[in-house]
Protein backbone atom coordinates (compact mmCIF):
# COMPACT_ATOMS: atom_id res chain seq x y z
CA UNK A 1 0.00 0.00 0.00
CA UNK A 2 2.65 2.48 0.67
CA UNK A 3 4.66 1.70 -2.82
CA UNK A 4 0.98 2.31 -4.06
CA UNK A 5 1.20 6.00 -2.15
CA UNK A 6 4.48 6.93 -3.57
CA UNK A 7 3.88 6.06 -7.03
CA UNK A 8 0.49 8.22 -7.07
CA UNK A 9 2.21 11.04 -5.34
CA UNK A 10 5.40 10.74 -8.31
CA UNK A 11 2.72 10.34 -10.82
CA UNK A 12 1.04 13.90 -9.47
CA UNK A 13 4.14 15.45 -8.91
CA UNK A 14 4.94 14.46 -12.85
CA UNK A 15 2.06 15.72 -14.13
CA UNK A 16 2.03 18.96 -12.14
CA UNK A 17 5.45 19.60 -13.70
CA UNK A 18 4.55 18.73 -17.09
CA UNK A 19 1.42 20.67 -16.77
CA UNK A 20 3.54 23.87 -15.21
CA UNK A 21 6.08 23.56 -18.20
CA UNK A 22 3.40 23.23 -20.85
CA UNK A 23 1.54 26.30 -19.43
CA UNK A 24 5.40 28.43 -19.63
CA UNK A 25 6.30 27.08 -22.73
CA UNK A 26 2.95 28.70 -24.50
CA UNK A 27 3.39 31.95 -23.10
CA UNK A 28 7.42 32.21 -23.96
CA UNK A 29 6.59 30.82 -27.35
CA UNK A 30 4.67 33.64 -28.89
CA UNK A 31 6.79 35.81 -30.87
CA UNK A 32 7.58 39.34 -29.59
CA UNK A 33 7.19 42.59 -32.40
CA UNK A 34 10.52 43.49 -33.41
CA UNK A 35 11.05 47.32 -32.69
CA UNK A 36 13.82 47.26 -35.38
CA UNK A 37 12.02 45.86 -38.59
CA UNK A 38 10.41 48.11 -40.85
CA UNK A 39 7.00 49.55 -40.51
CA UNK A 40 4.07 47.17 -42.43
CA UNK A 41 3.16 50.37 -44.48
CA UNK A 42 3.40 50.97 -48.24
CA UNK A 43 3.89 54.19 -49.99
CA UNK A 44 3.12 54.83 -53.66
CA UNK A 45 3.50 50.38 -53.64
CA UNK A 46 7.26 50.64 -52.13
CA UNK A 47 8.08 49.94 -48.56
CA UNK A 48 9.72 53.15 -47.21
CA UNK A 49 13.79 52.57 -46.22
CA UNK A 50 14.89 53.20 -42.49
CA UNK A 51 16.76 56.19 -42.12
CA UNK A 52 20.65 56.00 -42.21
CA UNK A 53 22.72 56.97 -38.94
CA UNK A 54 23.38 60.01 -40.76
CA UNK A 55 23.81 63.17 -37.97
CA UNK A 56 20.77 64.79 -39.18
CA UNK A 57 18.86 61.42 -38.93
CA UNK A 58 19.41 60.72 -35.18
CA UNK A 59 18.33 64.23 -34.09
CA UNK A 60 15.02 63.95 -36.27
CA UNK A 61 13.08 67.29 -35.34
CA UNK A 62 10.12 67.31 -37.56
CA UNK A 63 8.48 67.46 -41.55
CA UNK A 64 10.65 70.66 -42.63
CA UNK A 65 13.48 69.32 -41.27
CA UNK A 66 13.68 66.94 -44.01
CA UNK A 67 12.63 68.92 -46.99
CA UNK A 68 15.57 70.98 -46.20
CA UNK A 69 17.45 68.22 -47.68
CA UNK A 70 15.02 65.85 -49.80
CA UNK A 71 12.83 68.28 -51.50
CA UNK A 72 15.42 68.54 -54.53
CA UNK A 73 17.79 66.01 -55.08
CA UNK A 74 21.27 67.62 -55.03
CA UNK A 75 25.31 67.45 -54.07
CA UNK A 76 26.15 68.23 -50.54
CA UNK A 77 28.93 68.29 -48.33
CA UNK A 78 28.74 67.10 -44.77
CA UNK A 79 32.61 66.72 -43.91
CA UNK A 80 33.11 63.98 -45.21
CA UNK A 81 32.97 63.82 -48.53
CA UNK A 82 30.21 64.49 -51.52
CA UNK A 83 27.17 62.88 -50.98
CA UNK A 84 24.00 62.55 -53.36
CA UNK A 85 20.92 63.61 -51.42
CA UNK A 86 17.58 61.80 -53.04
CA UNK A 87 14.71 63.97 -54.09
CA UNK A 88 11.69 62.62 -52.02
CA UNK A 89 9.90 60.27 -54.52
CA UNK A 90 6.46 60.42 -53.32
CA UNK A 91 4.18 63.54 -52.64
CA UNK A 92 4.58 65.30 -49.06
CA UNK A 93 2.63 63.44 -45.94
CA UNK A 94 3.06 64.77 -42.58
CA UNK A 95 4.87 62.76 -39.83
CA UNK A 96 7.82 61.43 -41.74
CA UNK A 97 8.41 58.73 -38.52
CA UNK A 98 5.20 57.05 -39.09
CA UNK A 99 6.55 55.22 -42.47
CA UNK A 100 10.14 56.26 -42.14
CA UNK A 101 11.96 53.91 -39.13
CA UNK A 102 14.64 56.92 -37.17
CA UNK A 103 18.07 55.47 -36.48
CA UNK A 104 18.49 54.71 -32.41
Amino acid sequence: MNQNKNLIYGLVVTAGLILVWMIYEDQVAEPEIAVDEAPLILVDGIVPPKLSNFVDHMQYIDESTCLKCHATEREMNFGSGPVIVKKMVHEFRENCVSCHIPPK
